[in-house]
């Protein structure tokens, strides 16, 4: 085998000396180098990104060292520490709160609903035969997925699971979903869901911190991810209790769970995560890159709102030349609030009014304070911090104070966002979970299927299903109907498919629905008009 190139990294004599003079720093990095792939070796050619980014002469990079790593150095093994600060952030609420609420709210909303789609073409089946087997489908998943008992601890319907499963994706970076099976009165169906936070999946033995380990055949552990030789997971381990928890006292005992069974090949657990990387093993919370400006952005607020309310504070002081002279207030000085000369103890308090004792004097109090460059640099932090979540600032904090061209164009931009984040969902929790429960209806009798276990694509086409959820809104409902129309008209688009994007409604149901409005109105305008008549008649 052969031997790993050595990283090309300044020593610390060499870190001193940039420290002191960049450019001694500098020389001696290049001439250790140089001593280091020997004398005799032609000098390579600076150009191109030797020049300018990757340069090491320019006086803008001297101190620019960077240590370079691998996905599980860079981002696995820095997630327990992470989790904690992203959720620290979170419940401390300002933009760290926004960031993901937003995107939860308009990627999820009321929950993502399934369509199921089937290839009828394969299938050998009518158009009719296609929309009523769709809707007796869907029928069946409602019985399972409007009811608490799809989860294992019996808390929330599916809908409600997804925006717990996206929201803690995005707070801890990463969640997990394991399947069951547990018996209920209500539903004709076993299989149940189990989310699990992110830290409950963890490397045995390792209290919960983002650890890595050497299997015996040969692959690694890295944070509860456990990979063959090739990369491969193959299972995770999962925690009894949160390691975390410290009310919890439990014995922390750690059970391995193959990824796939290994009869059926479908997934026993599901994971979903945030990825940056390739070989990338666990999930980056949302707001991972944000969490030092979003610290001190706290903290700056936390500042100037404390400085604001000192400045609110209007504090009297009445200084007192000789013991027990009396000034006619005692009255407005609350009794508790009287002070000794051992205990001199003053706060600024909204009309407070102290009798100070002799020989103490204050100098000056004056808790007036303007800084007027306070809302242009909200403005431009919140610009900068909404852009690095890929949300615009006026989506992210919910202030519309532009025209209509700039706010719709502000919603449009974030709903690239949006469409995004729900196609990766609906693509590693929602259909993976659909397909989980066709396989169970299927085979109860339930939901007829045939050749649904035998062929891999019979049993594509009969899971095909499109996801809806919560539309963008509308700025101007009456132009956009409009614009839709136009769409439908020159053939762009299709009357199902605005119906869905307008306000998520199934075009079909819509259709049905019209039918037996219009019919009803029908009847009662014939119902009425003999009516008419007959008065008519009778006056006459």
């Amino acid at each position: 085998m052969s031997e790993k190139p050595k990283k090309e990294r300044p020593n610390f004599r060499e870190r001193a000396l940039f420290l002191i003079s960049p450019e001694r720093g500098n020389r001696a990095y290049n001439d250790r180098l140089n001593r280091e792939r020997g004398a005799g070796e032609p000098k390579k050619a600076v150009s191109y990104y030797g020049r300018h980014g990757a340069s090491t002469t320019l006086n803008s990079m001297l101190g620019w060292l960077v240590g370079g790593g691998g996905a599980e150095d860079d981002v696995d093994l820095h997630g327990a520490l992470l989790r904690k600060r992203a959720r620290d952030l979170y419940a401390g609420g300002g933009l760290a709160r926004s960031g993901p609420n937003t995107l939860t709210t308009n990627v999820i909303g009321w929950g993502n609903v399934p369509k199921p789609k089937i290839d009828g073409d394969l299938l050998n089946m009518s158009e009719e035969a296609v929309d009523e087997w769709e809707r007796n489908t869907l029928r069946e998943f409602k019985l399972w997925a409007e009811n608490t008992m799809c989860d294992a601890e019996r808390q929330q319907n599916f809908y409600g699971l997804q925006w717990l499963a996206f929201l803690s994706m995005l707070v801890s970076g990463d969640v997990f979903a394991l399947f069951g099976s547990k018996p209920n009165k209500r539903t004709p169906y076993t299989t149940t869901l189990r989310l699990l936070e992110a830290d409950r999946i963890a490397t045995p033995d390792s209290g919960g911190e983002s650890i890595a380990e050497e299997t015996a055949g040969g692959g690694r552990i890295v944070d509860g991810v456990e990979l063959d030789r090739e990369g491969t997971v193959i299972r995770y381990y999962i925690a009894s209790r949160h390691p975390l928890a410290e009310s919890d006292s439990r014995d922390l005992i750690y059970t391995p769970i193959d990824a796939y069974g290994k009869d059926t090949g479908y997934p026993n657990i599901l994971h979903i995560m945030t990825y940056e990387r390739p070989e990338q093993r666990r999930g980056v919370p949302f707001v991972a890159a944000n969490i030092e400006n979003l610290k001190q952005f706290d903290r700056y607020m936390t500042s100037e709102l404390a400085a604001q309310v000192v400045s609110s504070m209007l504090t009297a002081f009445i200084i007192n030349d000789e013991d027990g002279t009396s000034v006619g207030l005692e009255d407005a000085v609350d009794e508790d609030e009287k002070v000794t000369d051992d205990e001199l103890h003053l706060e600024l308090k909204p009309g407070a009014i102290y009798d100070l004792p002799p020989g103490k004097k204050v100098e000056a109090v004056n808790p007036l304070r303007q800084n007027t460059a306070f809302e242009a640099f909200v403005t431009t932090l919140e610009t900068i911090i909404g852009s690095s979540m890929d949300i615009p600032k006026e989506v992210l904090i919910k202030k519309y104070d532009s025209n209509y061209t700039a706010a719709r164009s502000a919603l449009l931009d974030f709903w690239k966002t949006v469409r995004v984040y729900r196609t990766r969902f609906n693509q590693t929790f929602n259909q993976p979970v659909y397909e989980q429960w066709l396989a169970e209806a299927v085979a109860l009798g339930r939901v007829d299927a045939p050749g649904f276990f035998d062929d891999p694509a019979i049993r594509r086409a009969w899971c095909g299903c499109m996801w809806t959820g919560v539309t963008m809104g509308h700025v101007d409902p009456k132009k956009e109907v409009d614009a839709a129309a136009m769409r439908i008209k020159y053939h762009l688009s299709t009357e199902e498919q605005e119906a869905s994007e307008y306000n998520g409604g199934d075009w079909r149901e819509i259709i049905r629905q019209r039918k037996k409005e219009i019919s009803a109105a029908a009847e009662e305008t014939q119902e009425a008009e003999p009516a008419g008549g007959q008065e008519e008649d009778a006056d006459e």
